[in-house]
């Protein structure tokens, strides 16, 4: 059998599959598939990237994400529920749990990183550059953030969505696009303020920050 008549025939399996609608038997004959073949058919087939990448087993998921252009990845853990992400998360190698985070923009990776587990977690700071003890390893990913165009009222929904999961919400940290801290203000502040007023407004600019790889 040729290359190219072998690669027919998957994307004909996987068409018929799909018509049938079968997970069994689709994860069972993705699971069967080359890493290499299963690329291409997730490049010729994009609207399904994400459903590919979910019927894997965890294993055969991550060896297949892991060779994917960036693009894609990002693509797909976009679209994947958050029980999957962290599956994919914590079953990608950390060099390549790592690469794929790295060019990400760091509110994205703050988010990423909350559903490593506490080792997968620690490595992947390390080799993301963050040195033993600096600020960056010692921070939490489980504090409060906003932006300074939010008004009060969206940072009081944000804090009751959030609020139950992070380790501190006495303080509210001011953040840009970058992930860049701003400010941190006192929850009282919001509380006391107009629900319409602007985040800006309370912004005094008198925050205390280090830099992540500071010591």
């Amino acid at each position: 059998m040729s290359i190219e008549t072998e690669k027919i025939s998957v994307q004909e399996q996987f068409d018929e599959l799909l018509v049938i609608n079968d997970d069994a038997r689709m994860h069972a004959f993705l699971d069967e598939q080359n890493i290499s073949d299963l690329a291409e058919l997730i490049y010729d087939n994009e609207e399904y990237e994400t459903y590919i990448i979910s019927t894997l087993s965890i294993h055969r998921a991550s060896g297949l994400f892991k060779i994917l252009e960036h693009t894609t990845q990002k693509n797909i853990i976009k679209a994947l529920a958050p029980y999957k992400t962290a599956e994919l998360l914590n079953e990608l190698p950390p060099d390549d749990r790592t690469a794929f985070l790295e060019d990400l923009p760091n509110e994205v990776v703050r988010e990423l990183i909350k559903t490593l587990n506490p080792e997968e977690r620690k490595v992947t700071l390390s080799l993301l550059g963050y040195p033993e003890n600096s600020v960056g390893r010692l921070m939490t990913p489980d504090y409060v953030y906003v932006y300074e165009n939010n008004t009060v009222k969206e940072v009081l929904e944000t804090i009751r969505r959030v609020g139950k999961n992070s380790e501190t919400i006495d303080v509210i940290y001011v953040i840009n696009n970058k992930g860049e801290l701003l400010d941190d203000i006192r929850i009282r502040e919001f509380i006391l303020a107009s629900p319409d007023v602007k985040v800006l407004e309370l912004m005094d600019g008198r925050v205390i920050s280090l830099k992540v790889h500071d010591d």
